[in-house]
């Protein structure tokens, strides 16, 4: 089944059918949650991550973002040099930690967050990038499914390089669009970003529509998240 999943994968070309067909494999075997963080390089030296997630609180996320928690991760650091796999609740034991990494251990206790699996994936030019699979479940699982899992969270990332090959389209928004997804992230419908903007509702709508597939997203919330990881949202 994983090798259909690798064809599947493969066959996409759009980043968003690519997130879903990604999603849905993971959910139906188990994952309750999934992050994926693109970058360049190190991520003390780069704050312009990509961040995709699914499943964990839209607080946590915006918190997560807006914070750049993402610098003091101890979970994401660690994954950028470790080979194998590992759960997100051996972190303490797997390396040292600063204050602030502890602090952040905190914070994400006090979301909920849970336990999950950790894996670095890698791509060309140094495109490499973290993905976190939540499975809220404490006991090791079986390790033909966490190689199969590692699997497909590679050949994901690989076919998005494919997909991007200059890195994430979000700078090619207009300022009217722009102006749309901060909107948007504030919860604004569509009917409400019409008016306060005095346009139409089909433009905004079309707006909206393109603002997806530039962002190569599927729904608002998720559009939210990669506008505000990308700095194209000031909160």
């Amino acid at each position: 089944m994983t090798f259909s999943m690798l064809g599947d994968i493969q066959d996409q070309t759009d980043s968003a059918a690519l997130w879903r067909l990604v999603l849905d494999y993971f959910h139906d075997h188990g994952v309750e949650k999934i992050s994926y963080h693109h970058f360049s390089t190190d991520l003390r030296t780069d704050q312009s991550v990509t961040i995709n997630t699914d499943g964990f609180s839209r607080e946590w996320v915006c918190q997560y973002i807006e914070r750049k928690l993402y610098l003091v991760d101890p979970i994401t650091e660690l994954a950028q040099s470790a080979t194998r796999p590992f759960r997100w609740s051996d972190i303490e034991n797997l390396m040292r930690l600063t204050p602030e990494q502890k602090e952040y251990l905190c914070q994400m206790h006090d979301a909920g967050v849970g336990d999950g699996l950790a894996y670095q994936v890698f791509g060309p030019g140094l495109r490499n990038g973290y993905v976190g699979l939540g499975t809220g479940k404490s006991h090791e699982l079986p390790l033909p499914l966490v190689l199969d899992f590692q699997l497909v969270a590679q050949a994901g990332h690989l076919r998005y390089c494919e997909l991007n090959p200059h890195g994430v389209p979000a700078a090619r928004l207009s300022p009217r669009e722009r102006e749309i997804l901060r909107w948007m992230a504030r919860g604004e419908s569509n009917k409400g970003i019409a008016n306060r903007l005095e346009l139409s509702p089909h433009t905004v709508d079309t707006l909206v529509r393109r603002i997806f597939d530039k962002l190569g997203v599927a729904d608002r919330t998720t559009a939210a998240i990669r506008g505000m990881g990308a700095g194209l949202i000031v909160p």
